[in-house]
């Protein structure tokens, strides 16, 4: 067996939610209110599954419960991939029965009740899931339990009843609760409820009574005598945890738990004066990295820790020293609520469940298995697509800079709404043709359903001067068909700068390119700028201000970054593409550019929610 990961159902706002538990690293990302939390919490109910010694949960999750009556109660599957070392478990190699044979997934589904009030989880039954055809493995009586077994042509072939390791209470709706041994079938659970979930608001108390303690709050409350209780009995164990501290923050040599009084409290030991300081004194994130190091070192091996917005109160250097020690204690599996583009931005799509509007949830796709490392290492970032409501992929930085201030210019499009559109620059800046083209925007494509957000209304805008079968090629591709999200559009000019070709926006920022490199500009105003813009665009010959040959309309047709760096040197001043650029667009409006209204009507007006 090998532990696939968890669904829940009727639970916290989803009808069904399945939360990968395999290995390594997993991110849980959506906005406020998305569900992160709540899953979190859920996944915290591993520790009191029915095997061994269950462990109680905190009650807060009964609230997350929907179904209420006659009991907070909500239902857990926990799904295993079938390895061929499984046989064992049914009796026999079912290789002879067809439906097993040709099942192209095969899984075994233990279901589970959950009743949070009370701290328990039953046990309903248990399958071997072939395609859509199941098996019962498990039937479960009030006295004891059945095991089924069967033969190669996957009949029954033996029932083996088995009795109960303990029994617990009943509950007030007459459940009976009872405890199973660990025996073949179950061998996997009792690692599965070695589980830790690591609240969000981590607040270490100044003092505690003095005391030995060898469980740290989930709040990291307790964290003081928990450090003294391990410096006494664990010194390995603290010296790690100490090491992690001074080496993100190495202002500190020394973390010390400090007792006085009958109370316990912690110190750091600054490395330039030998100063103890409170650490109460010391910021909040030397507290937060502390208790996360803590938390992690002090588990044992195998231990699935459940850590809710990890990064908070952190500098993005320190973000990203704790994301290096995650990944550098592989002896844990990690599932991580966050909003940090860091940490987003560090693992492959694949790791990433992204909790939309979507009240159901299912396992992710086994198929292209290396898409999203591809994906990842090719260096797309998972936070080019996960933070908007909508995109609008562009071909280069000067446009993803560029566009967003030409669209502000119109008066029906309000900021907020626009800060929600995200724009990631497909692959380049201009330079890429036909098949190259349509391979970015299917990359992008592929990533997008790697995330889950192939639902994302989206624009793939090109530059003008793409030809006519480049632009027929593009349209034929698969993103593009019917009852899609995503629309292609091109440019009405040669590129995004072309709309920047306004001589009163460009005389405002040469001002202030000058003024700001402490030069005198002569004969730089309105109608001056416009003349000498005149005069390039006539240089019809000019390949690189017309890399089609001579124009028909050269305010169209002329390569617009050019013509802006020639205009520059005539003024002695440097063009650099982004930056400037971004600086003449913050002059351009719907008054000085009446073509701006060529781009909106690019954008459908519910696309941009218009006004």
């Amino acid at each position: 067996m090998r532990l696939l990961g968890v669904e829940f159902r009727d639970y916290a706002r989803f009808d069904r939610c399945f939360v990968p538990l395999d290995t390594g690293i997993r991110l849980l990302v959506g906005k406020n209110n998305s569900g992160k939390t709540s899953l979190l919490r859920a996944l915290s109910a591993l520790t009191a599954l029915p095997f061994g010694k269950p462990a109680a949960f905190s009650t807060e999750v009964a609230r997350y419960a929907r179904k209420q009556v006659p009991l907070p109660n909500y239902e857990m599957e926990i799904v295993f991939a079938y390895e061929e070392s499984d046989s064992d478990f049914l009796g026999a190699d079912l290789g002879g029965w067809p439906k097993f044979a040709a099942a192209s997934k095969r899984t075994w589904a233990f279901s589970f009740k959950v009743y949070p009030q009370s701290s328990s989880i039953v046990l309903v039954d248990a399958s071997l899931q072939c395609d859509a055809t199941a098996l019962p493995i498990i039937e479960v009586g009030p006295n004891n339990y059945v095991r089924l077994f069967y033969d190669s042509r996957g009949a029954i072939a033996k029932r083996q009843g088995r009795a109960f390791e303990s029994a617990g209470p009943q509950l007030s709706d007459g459940t009976l609760v009872r405890t199973f041994s660990e025996e073949d079938i179950f061998s996997e659970f009792p690692d599965l409820m070695s589980t830790r979930f690591v609240h969000a608001h981590r607040v270490v108390r100044p003092n505690l009574g003095l005391q030995a303690l060898e469980t740290l709050a989930d709040t990291a409350e307790s964290l003081a005598p928990f450090l003294d209780t391990a410096l006494s009995n664990n010194r390995e164990t603290f010296d790690k945890i100490q090491k992690v501290v001074t080496d993100i923050f190495p202002e500190f040599k020394f973390v010390n738990p400090e007792k006085a009084q009958n109370s316990v409290s912690i110190t750091l030991t600054r490395r330039d004066t030998n100063e103890k300081v409170p650490l109460t004194h010391c910021g909040t994130g030397v507290e937060q990295v502390l208790a996360l190091a803590t938390f992690v070192l002090a588990s044992g091996p195998g231990t699935i820790i459940l850590l809710d917005e990890p990064h908070s109160y952190l500098h993005p250097t320190a973000e990203r020293q704790v994301v290096d020690f995650l990944f550098s204690h592989t002896e844990h599996r990690y599932v991580i609520s966050t909003h940090s583009a860091i940490l987003i931005n560090s693992v492959p799509p694949d790791r990433i469940l992204v909790l939309g509007k979507s009240n159901t949830i299912g396992a992710p796709s086994s198929e292209s298995s290396s898409v999203p490392t591809l994906l990842h290492s090719l260096g797309y970032k998972n936070s080019d697509l996960l933070f908007n409501d909508r995109l609008i992929f562009v071909e280069g930085e000067s446009d993803q800079d560029i566009l967003p201030l030409l669209l502000l210019c119109n008066p029906l499009l309000s900021r907020p709404d626009l800060e929600k559109t995200g724009f990631p620059v497909m692959d380049g800046e201009g330079r890429l043709r036909g098949r190259d083209q349509q391979t970015s925007l299917m990359y992008w494509e592929k990533f997008l359903i790697q995330l889950g957000k192939q639902s994302s209304p989206r624009v793939y805008l090109f530059d003008g001067d793409c030809a006519l079968e480049d632009q027929k090629l593009l349209g034929k591709t698969k993103a593009f068909e019917a009852g899609s999200a995503a629309l292609l559009r091109f440019l009405g000019m040669h590129e995004i700068e072309n709309y920047l070709l306004v001589p009163e926006a460009i005389a405002s920022a040469m001002e202030e390119l000058a003024n700001f490199q402490g030069e005198n500009l002569k004969d730089a105003n309105s109608e001056a700028v416009g003349k000498k813009l005149s005069e390039i665009l006539c240089l019809k010959e000019n390949r690189k201000l017309y890399p089609q040959g001579p124009p028909n309309d050269p305010n169209r047709e002329v390569k617009g970054s050019v013509a802006l760096q020639m205009l520059l040197a005539n003024y002695g001043l440097r063009y650099e593409k982004r930056k400037v650029g971004r600086l003449i667009a913050t002059k351009i409006t719907d008054k000085n550019q009446p073509l701006l209204s060529e781009i909106w009507k690019l954008f459908p007006r519910d696309f941009l929610n218009y006004k």
